[in-house]
């Protein structure tokens, strides 16, 4: 159980546009970063971060990244 709640969508405005096209392009929203719109500039990071890490002009295909991922995830009961 988290020690602090995860805000609604919305709750921080300045993070609606971002979350908005999260759902719009099917991607599930994570509970850490719902808790996160606490700091903006931490969900901001996150999101950039991620961009970077599944950036299709990379060496290894995007595909096998979200595959590995999925993996990953789920080997630590993580169900994404």
């Amino acid at each position: 159980m988290t020690r602090l709640a995860p805000l609604p969508v919305g709750s921080v405005p300045e993070l609606t546009e971002v979350f908005e096209q999260m759902k719009a392009s099917g991607h599930y929203i994570p509970n850490s970063q719902l808790i996160l719109q606490r700091k903006p500039k931490i969900v901001r990071a996150i999101r950039a971060l991620s961009g970077a890490v599944f950036d299709p002009q990379g060496e290894v295909g995007v595909g096998f990244k979200r595959l590995l991922a999925y993996v990953v995830a789920r080997t630590h009961g993580c169900h994404y």
